[in-house]
Formats: structure tokens, sequence, C-alpha cells
């Protein structure tokens, strides 16, 4: 499906497009719980790197059934789309979830057993990506075969060597040796879509708010939250996403600041636990950071009962280099620029 309605965009231009799409943003129809507003840190991440690209995941591609449009369709498809790069980080997380879930269970993964599942993960979703199919009930579509002239995000010569160096980082990491020693206490491992409410003097009241950690461990008094990294563990971005789980924390287990441990597992690093970038955020800090980020969300929408947006609201960004490895580009007439101009801004 996704190369035919790929086709759609063809022979149409940026404007046309961008017509097409507020007509599908701007239509006010009540809010259902998979278009009603919600927040997250990675939400607040996409805003702040660029506008047209939040505005092309969280509206352009929403209700795409009911739309029956096929550029609404080639959206949604473009935000299935995911990196090399990033594709090997998930198969190191599904690994690493289900290795967690065992010692929950009292009873140890082999090391080959994880290091094989991280490995089978991966070329799995590398070939259901080259078919155009579902992997264990996601659609895995490639950065690399939807934009085959493009950049890679990595060597593909070496990823399936990345994957195992990476998995064996993953058992023999401080937080992988904490988890053996705390089994007992593990009360949520990725848990799928889990949120909490927060209130708010703005014009919604309370938002939901997604926070989904790896691993939290929890012993009646503490909280020790761990989060997988196989990439760059300086991002600023990651302060922000270890605030959102300080303050879920917080509400989820009445934890104050003092009793809420945060690390991240840095497996490219060789499986050291660091903090984020400044160190966690307080609660308080936590929540200031995420209702200022609410409410500018809330300034953008065109009809706030409904969660309309305008697509003029949403500029491109100017920073080519964010382009590089965009799923949007194709939608964003970013797609055929010359790649030194896209690579090096």
């Amino acid at each position: 499906m996704l190369p035919d309605d790929m086709a759609a965009l063809d022979g149409m231009t940026l404007s046309e497009v961008e017509i097409a799409l507020d007509l599908h943003t701007r239509e006010r129809i009540p809010v259902d719980k998979y278009t009603a507003f919600s927040w997250s840190a990675s939400r607040h991440a996409m805003l702040e790197a660029c506008p047209r690209r939040y505005y092309l995941n969280y509206y352009g591609a929403r209700r795409v059934r009911d739309a029956k449009h096929r550029v609404v369709s080639a959206v949604w498809w473009l935000k299935q789309v995911q990196t090399l790069r990033m594709w090997i980080g998930t198969a190191i997380h599904i690994a690493a979830a289900e290795a967690v879930r065992a010692l929950a269970e009292g009873r140890e993964m082999p090391r080959e057993d994880i290091t094989a599942r991280a490995g089978q993960v991966y070329r799995a979703g590398v070939a259901a990506s080259r078919r155009g199919a579902k992997f264990e009930g996601r659609w895995v579509a490639l950065f690399e075969h939807v934009y085959p002239a493009g950049p890679f995000s990595a060597d593909a010569g070496i990823a399936g060597a990345v994957v195992v160096d990476l998995a064996h980082a993953l058992v023999e990491s401080d937080a992988y040796a904490t988890l053996r020693e705390r089994a007992g206490e593990i009360r949520e491992i990725d848990p799928p879509f889990q949120s909490f409410t927060l209130p708010g003097d703005h014009a919604l009241g309370s938002v939901r708010v997604f926070a989904i950690p790896d691993v939290l461990l929890y012993d009646g008094t503490h909280v020790l939250i761990i989060d997988w990294k196989s990439g760059d563990v300086e991002r600023a971005a990651l302060r922000d996403q270890a605030g959102v789980y300080t303050l879920y924390a917080h509400r989820a287990y009445g934890a104050p600041d003092e009793s809420i441990g945060y690390a991240l597992a840095d497996l490219a690093g060789g499986g050291q636990s660091v903090s984020p970038p400044g160190g966690p955020p307080t609660v308080a800090e936590a929540e200031a950071f995420a209702q200022g980020s609410i409410r500018r969300m809330i300034d953008l929408m065109e009809d706030v009962e409904t969660n309309t947006v305008r697509i003029k609201e949403f500029p491109r960004t100017s920073d080519l280099a964010r382009c590089a490895f965009c799923a949007f580009k194709r939608v964003c007439w970013r797609h055929d620029l010359p790649e030194s101009d896209v690579s090096d801004g």
C-alpha cells in the first residue's frame, strides 16, 4: 500500500498538498480517545525541532480511515517510517523487555537467548520493511527503503554486529545487574500507552500525559527508573524526558524527589548508568516544563474543543540538516534537495 499512497503525491505541488491537509486538520469533529489532545516529552521535542513535522505527525496523519483521502494516507504511512538506526534501538528494547520480564518472573534468560532475540527482531523487521509487511503486529517501514537514494542512518553492512554488541552491553550493564539483585521490586516494564492526568489552569483543564518508562522498580518507598539507550545520551531532550518520568513516579507512587532515582543505561557506551545532561529535574521543574509546553500547543490550535489546527501555524524548518532523516520530507518537498544541502544545512 505504501507505494500506491506515495504515488498520490506525484504530480501535486506543495501548495496543493497543504490545501488538502489544511481542510483535513481544520474539520471540526468531536474528539475521541485517538484525536483528543494529549502531551508527552517527545511531542514537545518534535515541535521544537520542526513545527511542520509536528503538524504532520499529530494532525495530518490522524483519522486516516475516516478521511478517505490519499494525501492523508500518504502522511499516515510516512508517520510509520523509522530509520535503520532507530530499528536497531527497537530490537534492543524488545529483547530487553523480554529479559526483564523473565527476571520479574523469577528466571533469567541466557545471555545467548537475549542476543539471539535482538538479532531475530532486527532481521525480521528489515525483511518486513522490504516486503511492506507487518512484524509482530506492527508496521515496519524503514527510512532507507522509503528513500533509497538518500543517506543511510547506519551502515547496513555492520548493523547486525552492532545489535549483537548492544545486546552484550545490555546483559553486562550496571542497570541489568541492579535488576538481577532487585527483581522482586520490578513493577513496570515498558507499559504500552501508559499515561497520567495532569491538571492545568489552561483552556483544556486536565490533559492526558504519556509517560512510558522502560523499567520501573519500587520497594514501597523508593522508585528507580531505568531507561535503555542505544544512542547518544548527551541530548538535552533526555533531561525533559527524565523529568516527565519523575513527575509520573511522583503522581503514581507518591514518591517525593529524594525518593526517585533515574538511570540512563548507556549501552553504546558499554553499559554504565549515567544521569541525563544536567541531572533529572525536580517534580516541580518537570511540572512547570510540561504546563508551559501544553499552553504553547493549545495556543497553536484554531479550535480547542475539537483540537483543530491550521497548517499556516506550522512552517517547515529552515534548518535543512534536520530534514536529512525526516520521514516526512517527501510531503514537504525536501526529498529532492541535493544531499549536501539536506545533510550539511
